[in-house]
């Protein structure tokens, strides 16, 4: 039976969760801050010019709570939310929140002391991936703790497999974050940041139990409609493929495949929005595509269901096209 931790001793732990427009979700997230069994928390409620209610209820939980403080900004976007959490933030150690999603009781304890048995920079848990349906999905079924170099990590985050691009789901060591801050007015804001975090540390730790609930709403920024600042999913893949693949060459064959199934998922969120198909971008996926299709059938990271995929995407994209459409009416995608 493992001893119960020394409350006295444990180190402060900032908490930042960008606020706009949720009361809906708000107090769900909060709460389930809020009941931690790691104590020793500074959380901080940025509030983006909200709307709603959803500032009134950030400082409700303020009044309430000493360890809660609360940003009012105007409207600004999820970026610079974060990185005013992130200029006013007390720990050592910090992790990210959004504020529709959730995570269980003990999130916080977990990745901390995994962060402190393996002597990691970042710890990161799987997430579970809920719908408006009530659906809930655990998106990794790895059983395992897997401790990873930074080269380790950066060669796998890409493919979703568990690390994942995303920003929140993980604690830092604070520090890493020393000149590093969310692109501000950008979409896909985790797409230009993880991989930066990821090169600053030399040990991530990835524990593998479901802790973080990831809510996809619809109207969310991940299940928005295409527009042309969906372009800058694209344009932060190539920025990540540029900088690993020169700093890390012996990656480069990875990142490629890498770089091809994240521009395929920019291409399908094209496909499947109102946007005018940019034709020349296709065209340019596809050749690059089946130019490195003998690093697609040697990767490691993706399956033979997305190699097939990829091929058919490459080499015969009019069928690709109707078969993703006729899945993504099947799905109800949107």
């Amino acid at each position: 039976m493992e001893k119960e931790t020394d409350r006295t001793t444990e180190e402060l732990i900032s908490v930042v969760v960008p606020v706009y427009n949720v009361e809906k979700y708000l107090e769900r997230c909060v709460d389930s801050i809020i009941k931690q069994t790691y104590k020793n928390l500074d959380i901080i409620l940025v509030d983006d010019g909200s709307q709603d209610n959803s500032g009134k209820i950030c400082d409700k939980y303020k009044e309430k709570y000493n360890n809660i403080q609360v940003i009012h900004q105007k409207n600004q976007g999820l970026s610079i939310a974060r990185n005013n959490g992130l200029a006013i933030a007390e720990g050592n150690y910090i992790t990210f929140i959004d504020s529709d999603d959730w995570i269980k009781k003990d999130m916080i304890e977990s990745l901390f002391n995994a962060m402190h048995k393996y002597k990691a920079d970042i710890a990161s848990v799987a997430v579970y991936d809920v719908y408006d349906s009530g659906q809930v999905i655990k998106n990794v079924k790895y059983k395992n703790v897997k401790v990873l170099s930074r080269e380790e990590a950066l060669e796998c985050f890409l493919f979703n497999g568990y690390l994942t691009v995303c920003v929140c789901g993980k604690l830092y060591r604070k520090n890493i974050w020393d000149g590093i801050q969310c692109p501000p007015g950008k979409l896909f804001e985790d797409q230009y940041t993880t991989y930066k975090l990821l090169d600053r540390a030399n040990r991530i730790v990835f524990v593998p139990d479901s802790k973080y609930y990831y809510y996809k709403r619809n109207g969310s920024i991940g299940h928005s409609q295409f527009n042309i600042k969906t372009y800058e999913l694209y344009y932060g893949i190539q920025e990540e493929y540029n900088f690993i693949s020169s700093k890390y060459p012996e990656l480069e064959n990875t990142m490629a495949v890498a770089k091809i199934t994240w521009e395929i998922v920019f291409i399908n969120m094209m496909l499947r929005g109102d946007y005018t198909q940019d034709k020349k971008l296709v065209y340019k996926t596809r050749k690059y595509a089946r130019k490195r299709i003998i690093d697609v059938y040697k990767c490691r990271f993706i399956s033979i269901t997305r190699k097939v995929q990829i091929s058919l995407f490459a080499y015969c994209f009019t069928i690709y096209k109707k078969i993703y459409m006729s899945y993504k009416k099947l799905k109800n995608l949107s």
